[in-house]
Protein backbone atom coordinates (compact mmCIF):
# COMPACT_ATOMS: atom_id res chain seq x y z
CA UNK A 1 0.00 0.00 0.00
CA UNK A 2 1.28 3.21 -1.24
CA UNK A 3 1.35 6.45 0.68
CA UNK A 4 -1.64 8.09 -0.65
CA UNK A 5 -4.11 5.06 -0.73
CA UNK A 6 -3.26 4.79 3.20
CA UNK A 7 -4.14 8.19 3.31
CA UNK A 8 -7.29 7.87 1.84
CA UNK A 9 -8.44 4.41 3.93
CA UNK A 10 -7.51 6.54 7.07
CA UNK A 11 -9.95 9.29 5.99
CA UNK A 12 -12.62 6.65 5.03
CA UNK A 13 -12.13 5.49 8.84
CA UNK A 14 -12.25 8.84 10.29
CA UNK A 15 -15.28 9.55 8.47
CA UNK A 16 -17.20 6.50 9.65
CA UNK A 17 -16.07 6.96 12.86
CA UNK A 18 -16.95 9.90 14.97
CA UNK A 19 -13.73 10.80 16.70
CA UNK A 20 -14.78 14.19 17.81
CA UNK A 21 -16.94 13.64 20.97
CA UNK A 22 -19.79 15.67 19.27
CA UNK A 23 -23.22 13.65 19.31
CA UNK A 24 -24.84 13.43 16.51
CA UNK A 25 -28.20 15.04 16.48
CA UNK A 26 -31.18 12.89 16.19
CA UNK A 27 -33.74 13.51 12.93
CA UNK A 28 -36.73 15.18 14.36
CA UNK A 29 -39.30 13.98 11.40
CA UNK A 30 -39.57 10.52 12.97
CA UNK A 31 -40.39 10.97 16.20
CA UNK A 32 -44.05 10.85 15.92
CA UNK A 33 -44.17 7.48 13.84
CA UNK A 34 -41.76 5.99 16.72
CA UNK A 35 -44.21 7.64 19.05
CA UNK A 36 -47.12 5.93 17.46
CA UNK A 37 -45.67 2.74 16.84
CA UNK A 38 -44.39 2.79 20.40
CA UNK A 39 -48.42 3.32 21.25
CA UNK A 40 -49.71 0.51 19.48
CA UNK A 41 -47.05 -2.34 20.51
CA UNK A 42 -48.13 -1.53 23.90
CA UNK A 43 -51.45 -1.61 23.10
CA UNK A 44 -51.02 -4.84 21.34
CA UNK A 45 -48.89 -5.89 24.42
CA UNK A 46 -50.91 -5.01 26.54
CA UNK A 47 -54.33 -6.63 25.30
CA UNK A 48 -52.27 -10.00 24.46
CA UNK A 49 -51.54 -9.85 28.69
CA UNK A 50 -54.92 -9.52 29.50
CA UNK A 51 -56.16 -12.01 26.99
CA UNK A 52 -53.75 -14.83 27.81
CA UNK A 53 -54.28 -13.52 31.94
CA UNK A 54 -58.61 -13.84 31.16
CA UNK A 55 -57.64 -17.49 29.51
CA UNK A 56 -56.13 -18.63 32.31
CA UNK A 57 -58.32 -17.61 35.09
CA UNK A 58 -60.84 -19.34 33.03
CA UNK A 59 -59.19 -22.48 32.73
CA UNK A 60 -58.30 -22.21 36.43
CA UNK A 61 -62.16 -21.88 37.01
CA UNK A 62 -63.07 -24.72 34.91
CA UNK A 63 -60.03 -26.65 36.63
CA UNK A 64 -61.43 -26.10 40.03
CA UNK A 65 -64.67 -26.72 39.39
CA UNK A 66 -63.82 -29.93 38.04
CA UNK A 67 -61.94 -30.78 40.93
CA UNK A 68 -64.78 -29.80 43.33
CA UNK A 69 -67.09 -32.13 41.53
CA UNK A 70 -64.83 -35.10 41.64
CA UNK A 71 -64.75 -34.04 45.44
CA UNK A 72 -68.06 -34.23 45.81
CA UNK A 73 -68.55 -37.69 44.05
CA UNK A 74 -65.51 -39.47 45.83
CA UNK A 75 -67.62 -40.29 48.95
CA UNK A 76 -70.20 -41.68 46.69
CA UNK A 77 -67.24 -43.77 44.71
CA UNK A 78 -65.63 -45.04 47.67
CA UNK A 79 -65.87 -49.19 47.95
CA UNK A 80 -64.71 -48.83 51.96
CA UNK A 81 -67.77 -46.52 52.66
CA UNK A 82 -70.77 -48.82 51.80
CA UNK A 83 -72.71 -50.36 54.70
CA UNK A 84 -73.24 -54.16 53.94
Amino acid sequence: MNASQGHTAGAAWLSCCNQSGVQPEVPEGPLPVQAVVLGVLALLVLCGVLFLGGDLLLRAQGLTALLARELRASPEAEPGSEDS
